[in-house]
């Protein structure tokens, strides 16, 4: 990611790889509740989850300003209050709401239009900024951030990104179903059809 956005195909298929994942940990009851970059290692078997001790952690207690700092770059589990890594919290999560898995969701489509984009869908100058930016701004919208992402991948982004968590994207295992229509898509329109192609080459030639 810091080089930029990955190829549309590399991006889906590490997605469809983490969104198994968080679905296996949710059909078990586990909130992951702090996916970010960070906690995703690329393997040559494949994207691995790390990290789950957010999802089982409580931490003594902090000052909610030095907190807000930390939370710019790092995870911070506060009790009652904030416990994630603030660009990929979801607006409960920052208001220190109840997490079920729908927070993992909308940390998936935040980490997702990452990979897409090449930028962070929540940003500031400051943790307070970027703060402000999830509970306040406008969600992203992938197709005006990345013109070429197939269709399919832009509802499944937009979809995890609503504010409103009765109307998110909730299961990570539809989503993976969802990422397989995305692949066909990116496939379909990298190459034209070998079918087509035969057609077209007598006339090309």
């Amino acid at each position: 990611l810091a080089r930029g956005p990955l190829p549309v195909r590399d991006a889906v298929a590490i997605a469809r790889q983490i969104a198994a994942a968080l679905a296996a940990a949710h059909e078990r009851g586990i909130v992951h509740r702090d996916l970010k970059p960070g906690n995703v290692m690329l393997t040559r078997a494949g994207a691995k989850l790390l990290d789950f001790g957010l999802a089982r952690l409580h931490a003594a207690s902090h000052q909610l300003d030095g907190a807000l700092e930390a939370t710019a770059t790092a995870s911070v589990a506060l009790p009652g209050m904030l416990v994630g890594t603030l660009p990929y919290m979801a607006p409960e999560q920052v208001e220190g709401k109840p997490a079920d898995a729908r927070v993992d969701m909308w940390a998936f489509g935040a980490l997702l239009f990452e990979m897409v984009a090449g930028r962070r869908a929540f940003t500031g100058d400051s943790a307070a900024a970027v703060l402000a930016a999830v509970l306040h701004a406008e969600p992203p919208r992938l197709a005006a951030a990345a013109p070429c992402a197939p269709a399919a991948l832009v509802r499944l982004v937009d979809a995890c990104l609503e504010r409103d968590p009765a109307l998110r994207w909730h299961s990570a295992r539809d989503a993976a179903t969802a990422l397989g229509w995305a692949d066909d898509s990116a496939e379909a329109g990298s190459a034209p059809a070998p079918r087509l192609l035969r057609r077209v080459a007598p006339w090309l030639a």
